[in-house]
């Protein structure tokens, strides 16, 4: 086990990744599980040593398979719904996945490559206050994925920040940019960017040993990600609804990322014993 892994990073991911399920079925309190995108997206400034085909194939490997599945499932609905069958296709999903929550993919591989570039203490408090600034000024970009991806640049500023200066630079950042954007541009999002990047500092500034469980629940939290607009469907299509489709939502969304877990540690196991 990586005695340098922090343990309540891996705990706090699997709870993410819950709430964010949570939140896609629009169960009861569905925008207190929001503060879960703003956790990963803090993550995503994690220092790596990775290459550019290493960080291809993490991010935009995942994003074309997925993209794959869900064109598939896209396909289907359509022509269930006696629609062409590519109805549904748009220029944007190019970068956004053939389903809205793949956004995070391509925005994850162009955060890694961009946050060197932030580091200095200057350039990440900087960046996220003229972001906040500038979305004060002008809005939420109204075109997919762009309003997507300027909800996650000042989680992922003050992640870099983090990172790079400690928790007080962080802390800077993060309560200027939400300052400005409370007292120029009042909304929802506001406090659920606050609470889920305050949340995710908490978790990087406290340890605990990683072990054998807590490394099955950072495995598991991408798994559950990716597959859980599959099972909210699923409980859709059998008239599950409100609280219950959360709850049966939640419950198959850990089965199936356990089957896909398993399965691929099977294959692994199979290729090295060849």
């Amino acid at each position: 086990m990586n005695a340098a892994r922090n343990g309540l990073i891996d705990y706090g991911r699997f709870v993410a990744a819950l709430g964010f399920v949570w939140f896609q079925a629009q169960a009861p309190g569905y925008r207190v599980a929001y503060i879960a995108l703003p956790f990963f997206l803090v993550l995503l400034s994690m220092p790596s040593s990775a290459s550019l085909g290493t960080r291809a194939r993490r991010f935009l490997q995942p994003f074309v398979t997925w993209s794959v599945i869900f064109g598939l499932l896209q396909i289907a609905l359509a022509r269930k719904q006696g629609e062409p069958p590519f109805s549904w296709w748009e220029p944007y999903m190019l970068l956004t996945g053939t389903w809205i929550h793949l956004w995070i993919l391509p925005f994850a591989f162009l955060a890694g490559l961009l946050a060197p570039w932030f580091r200095h203490p200057l350039a990440s408090l900087g960046a996220a206050w003229l972001a906040a600034l500038l979305m004060v000024i002008n809005g939420t970009p109204a075109v997919v994925p762009f309003g997507q991806w300027s909800f996650g640049v000042i989680p992922v500023l003050v992640g870099i920040a983090f990172f790079s200066w400690g928790w007080r630079l962080a802390v800077i950042t993060l309560l200027g940019s939400w300052l400005i954007l409370y007292l120029g541009r009042p909304s929802s999002d506001n406090f659920v960017i606050l609470a889920g990047t305050a949340l995710a500092l908490v978790c990087l500034s406290y340890r605990l040993p990683a072990s054998a469980v807590s490394d099955w629940c950072a495995r598991l939290s991408v798994w559950i990600y990716l597959v859980n607009p599959l099972v909210i469907i699923a409980g859709q299509s059998l008239r599950i609804t409100w609280f219950e489709l959360g709850l049966f939502s939640l419950v198959g969304s850990v089965i199936v990322a356990q089957v896909i877990e398993t399965t691929i540690q099977t294959s692994r196991k199979g290729k090295l014993e060849f």
